[in-house]
């Protein structure tokens, strides 16, 4: 497999994935809807950011939808997990995912309708495409309001119980069946800390939480919650944010000249992410081949072959 091979095919296999995601909260699409994981909207919303200028009509898709249903979006947790993008992206060049990007998207949603870009005062000419495609942004009317009793957009059902806000995202972690104390949830959905503790303790007073050995805790009476909320099927619950964030940093950096077909490059690459990449190979189930038996240059092909099984594990 050649350097370009790999970097097409997982950009597609990438934005076939976004498509799918969004195909599923509504956007109009050719493609199935993705319905084995438990769905993760600012996530999705942030790495469509973050890899849009691949495909700018899932750029524009995304943003029809965030304008549409900007009711849905939790803009905390869009900071939050927008500047890990940012961070591991970089801003050394004007079409990356930025700070400058960001708070575009979020005057974006929170203006009732965007700016003529016919308007003198709205053109830039060393504007990034970001700061274009925003500006400029069009609805073409192929976004609905999202189902939220589909099983997959279970998020959104709880939001649509609790509000958009840190309850919601905190139940939907207990509901699958995790565990933790306010340090590691805080880390796993993206919010602030200090308000996960209030929550948790008010839950343990009123017996909705309980500890467990080791002082995490867990939801009391899961099956029964599960039962009450009548959950017919409850998909897998992953961390999208960081299987994107691992994703969206491959595939931009296969795009950088000085690695376009330097396989030994590539491959001392592929070691250095190959920690972030092992979260990816638990939530499919599959390995990545060890790092020792491919001395060299020669890590590139199993280490790509792996990833782009990996991506097609995620599309189900």
């Amino acid at each position: 497999m050649l350097p370009k091979d790999f970097r097409d095919q997982l950009r597609d296999h990438l934005l076939d994935l976004h498509w799918r995601q969004w195909a599923s909260l509504g956007v109009s699409s050719h493609l199935n809807r993705s319905e084995g994981f438990i769905l993760d909207l600012e996530a999705l919303a942030v790495s469509t950011l973050s890899i849009g200028l691949l495909d700018r009509r899932l750029y524009e898709a995304a943003l029809e939808w965030s304008k549409v249903n900007r009711s849905w979006l939790n803009l905390n947790r869009i900071k939050r997990i927008a500047r890990l993008f940012i961070q591991s992206q970089g801003e050394d060049n004007s079409d990356s995912f930025s700070g400058e990007v960001l708070e575009s998207y979020l005057i974006f949603l929170k203006t009732p309708s965007p700016r003529n870009a016919d308007d003198p005062d709205n053109r830039n000419a060393g504007r990034s495409e970001h700061s274009d495609l925003i500006a400029d942004f069009k609805a073409r009317g192929i976004v609905v309001e999202p189902d939220v009793n589909l099983p997959w957009l279970q998020q959104l059902y709880l939001r649509s119980l609790f509000g958009v806000d840190a309850r919601a995202e905190m139940f939907l972690y207990f509901l699958a069946g995790m565990k933790g104390n306010s340090n590691l949830i805080s880390k796993e959905i993206y919010l602030e800390q200090k308000n996960l503790y209030r929550i948790i303790k008010q839950w343990v007073q009123a017996g909705i939480l309980e500890e467990s050995t080791g002082g995490d805790f867990i939801l009391r009476d899961r099956n029964t919650w599960i039962k009450t909320l009548k959950v017919l099927k409850l998909p897998k619950y992953v961390s999208w944010a960081r299987i994107y964030l691992f994703l969206d940093r491959l595939v931009l950096h296969l795009s950088a000249p000085a690695l376009q077909e330097d396989t030994y490059l590539l491959s001392s690459f592929f070691r250095d992410i190959s920690m972030e990449g092992r979260y990816l190979a638990s939530v499919t189930s599959m390995d990545l081949p060890q790092e020792k038996s491919f001395p060299g240059k020669s890590y590139f092909e199993p280490f790509a072959a792996a990833i782009l099984k990996m991506v097609e594990g995620l599309k189900i």
